[in-house]
């Protein structure tokens, strides 16, 4: 009988990791009050902002999901709305002062814990483990 993971099962692993040092660091650096369900917005808010409809599909989880974390990442300061040119009666969201500090001290920490796993793998096997991670999400859905 063959014991070995499924790749989700590594892949989880690693992602768990990495999470628990994001908010581990962003809780010492002051930002404790940032949970894991806020990654939905910081890593796919666009620049020139979002609707919570286009947040909730990137981050897979129900638009009324997607609405209480950005209601409440706009009430701790970190988003604002502003009108949406293209359709008057819309919203987007952008990241406040604040956010982008926050996004870009996330960005830092998992960069830097990611190095661990340069030094674990070497810089080339590093650079071919995120070639292929690329490869394989930028495959096309529906094709295998």
């Amino acid at each position: 009988m063959n014991n070995q993971k499924n790749s989700g099962a590594y892949f989880r692993e690693l992602l768990d990791e990495l999470i628990e040092n994001l908010h581990n660091k962003l809780a010492e650096e002051g930002y404790e009050e940032i949970r894991p369900s806020h990654g939905t917005v910081f890593q796919y808010i666009r620049e020139a902002g979002s609707r919570i409809t286009e947040l909730a599909s990137e981050g897979k989880i129900t638009k009324q999901s997607m609405s209480a974390i950005v209601y409440e990442l706009e009430e701790k300061g970190y988003l604002m709305r502003k009108p949406d040119s293209s359709d008057k009666r819309a919203v987007l969201f952008v990241l406040t002062e604040k956010g982008k500090q926050v996004k870009a001290l996330g960005q830092s920490i998992n960069s830097q814990f990611e190095k661990k796993w340069e030094v674990k793998l070497g810089k080339k096997k590093y650079a071919d483990f995120r070639r292929c991670l690329e490869i394989l999400c930028d495959e096309p859905e529906g094709s295998v």
